[in-house]
């Protein structure tokens, strides 16, 4: 054998051994329940809109939603002490009047420092003319479990009328002792992104964004949501709309929200020209659960075109990290919008929509 043969046969065993020395972590639904079936009914979770939850370290679970109260957006906390049968009024993040505010969006995480953080968005208005004139996400904060609050940063501002901001969803990643901001970024009225930005101070201050979906195409992306799928893999879901309609789609991260990547559409409405948008991703026990509203049932009558007010609350499951989907429900009946999910125990879960008000309806998987 020649001296090339023998350090290519060496170099081949060494490569080899480095490749078995790699831990992999492959994606295990170890429950093997992918099926979501309704459990009893949808109970009030609040008087406003765009519901969203998390747990709490004393075993609660606090929930946030958009009220709308004498002239006044508030953003509005509310805590469950039975896994989200029933919810008590808890707290007040904020308030402005609605003509010259639009307060919304919001999304709470506690650290693991015990303080507990909203997020949402807060545009400045001509109260005049209902013109955007300055768009903000903010985030307040709570060393109380969510029932006082103060202000404490703004990671992302532009002026009107255009590059809004909107729809934040916050992640710890114990990893990195780092928290991530997700939203969405108009950069015109065809054309919008979702960012990203880093805290390694639990949110006083911010990274500069970067473009995680959207970027060199033409595409509306946004409603974002993120979701562990298997050690340091994510997955986002968000709506994205071409030609008018919406479709649900995701992206993926090897490394816990560093970099991403895999842009594909996993729902698409089953009528022509309608849509699906507002998606929302948990893992529950190794089933990945995605929400979406969509108005495919109405198929193409002249209602299919009121979108979103002509939606229903739909969910879809994967037990394979979310190379297929399927098992669809309907949970919110039509009109159900900006639904938010949350996992009780690994085997339920929560889908909370507005339909009338804020509702949460218990999901268990068989």
């Amino acid at each position: 054998m020649s001296r090339s043969s023998v350090f290519l046969l060496g170099l081949l065993v060494l490569l080899c051994s480095v490749c078995l020395a790699v831990p992999v972590e492959p994606f295990l639904n170890k429950r093997g329940a992918t099926v979501p079936n309704l459990s009893g009914s949808a109970v009030v979770f609040g008087a406003g809109t765009y519901p969203r939850a998390n747990k709490l370290s004393d075993g609660s679970i606090l929930g946030v939603y958009t009220a709308f109260s004498g002239g006044n957006n508030i953003i509005t906390t509310v805590r469950s002490l039975d896994g989200g049968q029933s919810w008590q009024s808890w707290g007040v993040v904020t308030q402005g009047p609605s003509n010259a505010n639009d307060i919304d969006n919001p999304y709470v995480l506690q650290l693991p420092s015990g303080r507990v953080l909203c997020a949402f968005r807060n545009h400045s208005k001509d109260p005049s003319t209902g013109a955007y004139t300055f768009f903000r996400i903010t985030i307040c904060y709570s060393d109380d479990m969510g029932q006082a609050w103060s202000y404490l940063s703004q990671p992302a501002s532009d002026p009107g009328p255009v590059n809004g901001n909107w729809e934040p969803f916050l992640r710890y990643d114990t990893s990195r002792s780092t928290l991530q901001l997700y939203y969405s970024r108009e950069n015109s009225a065809v054309d919008q992104d979702t960012l990203e930005r880093f805290s390694t101070d639990n949110g006083q201050t911010w990274s500069a964004a970067q473009t995680i979906s959207g970027a060199g195409i033409t595409s509306r992306d946004g409603m974002t949501g993120v979701a562990t799928i298997s050690g340091t893999a994510l997955m986002a879901v968000f709506e994205s709309e071409t030609n008018g309609y919406f479709t649900i789609n995701a992206i993926t991260s090897p490394d816990n929200g560093q970099t991403w990547g895999g842009r594909n559409t996993i729902y698409t409405p089953s009528a022509p020209n309608t849509s699906a948008g507002a998606p929302q991703i948990i893992n529950v026990g190794g089933t990945l659960a995605v929400s979406f509203q969509t108005n495919e049932d109405l198929g193409a009558s002249a209602l299919s075109n009121n979108y979103p007010g002509s939606t229903a609350g739909k969910l879809i499951t994967s037990g394979d990290g979310g190379s297929t989907w399927g098992n669809k429900i309907m949970v919110g009946p039509i009109s159900s919008v900006w639904a938010g999910l949350y996992d009780i125990d690994g085997t339920s879960f929560l889908m909370m929509f507005d339909s009338g008000g804020a509702k949460a309806q218990q999901i268990t998987l068989t």
